[in-house]
Protein backbone atom coordinates (compact mmCIF):
# COMPACT_ATOMS: atom_id res chain seq x y z
CA UNK A 1 0.00 0.00 0.00
CA UNK A 2 1.59 3.57 -1.02
CA UNK A 3 0.59 4.96 2.44
CA UNK A 4 3.11 3.06 3.67
CA UNK A 5 6.04 3.69 1.23
CA UNK A 6 9.69 4.78 2.60
CA UNK A 7 8.63 8.20 0.92
CA UNK A 8 4.77 8.50 2.56
CA UNK A 9 6.42 7.66 6.14
CA UNK A 10 9.49 9.55 5.92
CA UNK A 11 6.97 12.85 4.41
CA UNK A 12 4.58 12.68 7.53
CA UNK A 13 6.22 10.66 10.53
CA UNK A 14 9.81 10.18 10.50
CA UNK A 15 11.66 11.81 13.20
CA UNK A 16 14.13 13.64 10.47
CA UNK A 17 11.83 14.40 8.12
CA UNK A 18 12.12 13.80 4.13
CA UNK A 19 15.23 14.84 2.79
CA UNK A 20 15.57 16.67 6.41
CA UNK A 21 12.18 18.46 5.99
CA UNK A 22 8.82 17.67 7.76
CA UNK A 23 5.76 18.23 6.04
CA UNK A 24 5.53 22.16 5.77
CA UNK A 25 1.88 21.98 6.98
CA UNK A 26 3.16 20.55 10.54
CA UNK A 27 3.23 24.27 11.46
CA UNK A 28 -0.38 25.03 11.90
CA UNK A 29 -0.15 21.76 14.80
CA UNK A 30 0.85 24.50 17.19
CA UNK A 31 -2.62 26.28 17.15
CA UNK A 32 -3.67 25.34 20.57
CA UNK A 33 -7.58 25.84 19.79
CA UNK A 34 -9.07 22.89 17.38
CA UNK A 35 -11.46 25.33 15.54
CA UNK A 36 -8.51 27.58 14.75
CA UNK A 37 -6.64 24.89 13.63
CA UNK A 38 -9.08 23.72 11.22
CA UNK A 39 -9.97 27.36 9.88
CA UNK A 40 -5.99 27.85 9.44
CA UNK A 41 -5.98 24.77 7.55
CA UNK A 42 -9.25 25.49 5.61
CA UNK A 43 -7.63 28.19 4.58
CA UNK A 44 -4.60 27.19 3.76
CA UNK A 45 -6.00 24.25 1.18
CA UNK A 46 -8.48 26.88 -0.50
CA UNK A 47 -6.07 29.34 -0.65
CA UNK A 48 -3.64 27.15 -3.14
CA UNK A 49 -1.10 26.91 0.17
CA UNK A 50 -0.02 23.51 -1.00
CA UNK A 51 3.30 24.98 -2.40
CA UNK A 52 3.72 26.96 0.68
CA UNK A 53 6.99 26.22 3.29
CA UNK A 54 6.71 25.73 6.81
CA UNK A 55 7.60 29.67 7.74
CA UNK A 56 4.44 30.56 5.49
CA UNK A 57 2.57 28.39 7.03
CA UNK A 58 4.03 29.90 10.42
CA UNK A 59 3.14 32.95 9.50
CA UNK A 60 -0.94 32.14 8.77
CA UNK A 61 -0.58 29.55 11.94
CA UNK A 62 0.28 33.22 13.94
CA UNK A 63 -2.88 34.69 12.75
CA UNK A 64 -4.81 32.05 14.24
CA UNK A 65 -6.59 34.14 16.68
CA UNK A 66 -7.30 36.83 14.02
CA UNK A 67 -11.36 37.95 13.25
CA UNK A 68 -10.12 36.76 10.19
CA UNK A 69 -10.24 33.17 10.59
CA UNK A 70 -13.59 33.47 12.74
CA UNK A 71 -16.39 32.38 10.16
CA UNK A 72 -18.36 34.00 12.78
CA UNK A 73 -16.88 37.40 12.31
CA UNK A 74 -15.82 37.50 9.13
CA UNK A 75 -19.36 35.49 7.69
CA UNK A 76 -20.21 39.58 8.11
CA UNK A 77 -17.53 41.34 7.05
CA UNK A 78 -17.47 42.05 3.26
CA UNK A 79 -15.27 40.52 0.72
CA UNK A 80 -13.42 43.70 0.54
CA UNK A 81 -13.14 43.71 4.14
CA UNK A 82 -11.71 40.41 3.22
CA UNK A 83 -9.26 41.22 0.83
CA UNK A 84 -8.11 44.25 3.32
CA UNK A 85 -7.29 42.10 5.84
CA UNK A 86 -5.40 39.96 3.88
CA UNK A 87 -3.68 42.42 2.62
CA UNK A 88 -2.83 44.12 5.80
CA UNK A 89 -1.84 40.72 7.74
CA UNK A 90 0.13 40.27 4.17
CA UNK A 91 -0.98 37.11 3.34
CA UNK A 92 0.16 35.91 -0.22
CA UNK A 93 -2.72 34.54 -2.02
CA UNK A 94 -4.80 35.56 -5.41
CA UNK A 95 -6.94 38.31 -4.80
CA UNK A 96 -9.93 36.29 -5.84
CA UNK A 97 -9.72 34.13 -2.58
CA UNK A 98 -11.00 36.73 -0.51
CA UNK A 99 -14.25 36.34 -2.09
CA UNK A 100 -14.01 32.80 -1.64
CA UNK A 101 -13.16 32.69 1.58
CA UNK A 102 -16.09 34.88 2.84
CA UNK A 103 -18.75 32.76 0.89
CA UNK A 104 -17.09 29.76 2.45
CA UNK A 105 -17.54 31.52 6.21
CA UNK A 106 -20.87 32.67 5.40
CA UNK A 107 -21.62 28.89 4.28
CA UNK A 108 -20.33 27.30 7.88
CA UNK A 109 -22.27 30.35 9.65
CA UNK A 110 -25.31 29.78 7.78
CA UNK A 111 -25.41 25.98 8.42
CA UNK A 112 -23.41 24.91 11.24
CA UNK A 113 -23.02 28.72 13.75
CA UNK A 114 -19.43 29.19 12.26
CA UNK A 115 -18.02 26.15 13.78
CA UNK A 116 -16.20 23.66 11.12
CA UNK A 117 -15.94 20.95 13.93
CA UNK A 118 -19.95 20.99 13.57
CA UNK A 119 -19.97 20.58 9.70
CA UNK A 120 -17.62 17.40 9.95
CA UNK A 121 -19.59 16.28 12.77
CA UNK A 122 -22.67 16.37 10.60
CA UNK A 123 -21.28 13.96 8.18
CA UNK A 124 -20.19 11.61 11.39
CA UNK A 125 -16.55 12.23 10.66
CA UNK A 126 -16.60 10.24 7.44
CA UNK A 127 -14.42 11.45 4.82
CA UNK A 128 -16.42 10.01 1.95
CA UNK A 129 -19.75 11.40 3.12
CA UNK A 130 -18.20 14.83 3.65
CA UNK A 131 -17.08 14.83 0.06
CA UNK A 132 -20.26 13.93 -1.01
CA UNK A 133 -22.01 16.54 0.97
CA UNK A 134 -19.09 19.02 -0.31
CA UNK A 135 -19.86 18.25 -3.72
CA UNK A 136 -23.64 18.61 -3.50
CA UNK A 137 -23.05 22.36 -1.77
CA UNK A 138 -20.55 23.66 -4.68
CA UNK A 139 -22.72 27.18 -3.95
CA UNK A 140 -22.10 27.32 -0.56
CA UNK A 141 -18.82 26.08 -0.46
CA UNK A 142 -16.75 26.89 -3.54
CA UNK A 143 -13.17 25.92 -4.32
CA UNK A 144 -13.03 23.50 -0.86
CA UNK A 145 -15.84 21.30 -2.38
CA UNK A 146 -13.82 20.35 -5.75
CA UNK A 147 -12.51 16.88 -5.42
CA UNK A 148 -8.71 17.30 -5.02
CA UNK A 149 -9.07 20.55 -2.82
CA UNK A 150 -12.00 18.59 -0.39
CA UNK A 151 -9.31 15.58 -0.58
CA UNK A 152 -6.29 17.33 0.21
CA UNK A 153 -8.44 19.25 3.20
CA UNK A 154 -9.64 16.02 4.54
CA UNK A 155 -6.65 14.93 4.61
CA UNK A 156 -4.66 17.44 6.55
CA UNK A 157 -7.95 17.82 9.05
CA UNK A 158 -7.23 13.77 10.14
CA UNK A 159 -2.94 14.69 10.38
CA UNK A 160 -2.47 18.09 11.35
CA UNK A 161 -5.86 18.66 12.78
CA UNK A 162 -6.06 15.96 14.68
CA UNK A 163 -9.57 14.88 13.66
CA UNK A 164 -10.37 11.57 13.26
CA UNK A 165 -11.66 10.65 9.91
CA UNK A 166 -13.57 7.08 9.23
CA UNK A 167 -12.31 6.56 6.07
CA UNK A 168 -9.76 8.43 5.48
CA UNK A 169 -7.27 5.94 3.93
CA UNK A 170 -9.72 5.60 1.30
CA UNK A 171 -9.42 9.04 0.19
CA UNK A 172 -8.13 9.56 -3.65
CA UNK A 173 -7.10 12.00 -5.89
CA UNK A 174 -5.65 11.98 -9.29
CA UNK A 175 -1.93 12.63 -9.77
CA UNK A 176 -1.00 15.75 -12.28
CA UNK A 177 1.39 14.15 -14.73
CA UNK A 178 4.17 16.48 -13.38
CA UNK A 179 4.16 13.60 -11.01
CA UNK A 180 3.65 10.40 -13.00
CA UNK A 181 7.58 10.47 -13.59
CA UNK A 182 8.38 10.76 -9.81
CA UNK A 183 5.67 7.98 -8.95
CA UNK A 184 7.34 5.44 -11.10
CA UNK A 185 11.02 6.34 -9.20
CA UNK A 186 9.45 4.90 -6.15
CA UNK A 187 7.63 2.03 -7.74
CA UNK A 188 4.11 3.97 -7.43
CA UNK A 189 2.61 2.77 -10.88
CA UNK A 190 -1.25 4.19 -9.81
CA UNK A 191 -3.03 7.05 -11.09
CA UNK A 192 -5.07 7.66 -8.40
CA UNK A 193 -3.45 7.86 -5.11
CA UNK A 194 -4.07 9.14 -1.44
CA UNK A 195 -3.74 12.76 -1.24
CA UNK A 196 -1.03 12.44 1.22
CA UNK A 197 1.22 10.15 -1.17
CA UNK A 198 0.59 13.12 -3.74
CA UNK A 199 1.65 15.79 -1.07
CA UNK A 200 5.31 13.92 -0.79
CA UNK A 201 5.74 13.29 -4.52
CA UNK A 202 5.01 16.71 -4.95
CA UNK A 203 7.31 17.73 -1.81
CA UNK A 204 10.46 15.29 -3.09
CA UNK A 205 12.02 16.26 -6.14
CA UNK A 206 12.80 19.63 -4.31
CA UNK A 207 13.43 18.89 -1.24
CA UNK A 208 15.73 15.93 -1.99
CA UNK A 209 19.69 16.74 -1.58
CA UNK A 210 21.14 13.49 -1.70
CA UNK A 211 21.55 13.31 2.33
CA UNK A 212 23.00 10.09 4.09
CA UNK A 213 19.74 8.02 5.14
CA UNK A 214 19.85 8.23 8.62
CA UNK A 215 19.90 12.46 7.84
CA UNK A 216 16.57 12.14 5.41
CA UNK A 217 14.53 9.63 6.54
CA UNK A 218 14.38 8.30 3.93
CA UNK A 219 16.53 4.89 3.26
CA UNK A 220 15.81 3.94 0.13
CA UNK A 221 15.83 7.03 -2.24
CA UNK A 222 16.46 7.21 -5.58
CA UNK A 223 18.66 10.00 -5.77
CA UNK A 224 21.58 8.03 -3.82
Amino acid sequence: MTLSSPLVQAFSSHPSGLCGQHDPAKAVEIVPVLEQRISILTFGVVADTKHLNRERWSALAALHDHWLFDPAQAAYKSSQEILTAMQQQRIAAPQYIARVWWQLCRGVQGRFKGSWRDLLKASADNAQTLQGYLQQSQTTFPVLSGPVISARWLDLIQRIGGVPLQGWDALTVTLPPEQVKTAQKFGITATEVHPLVSSALEAWPTACRSLPAESCGLADCPNR
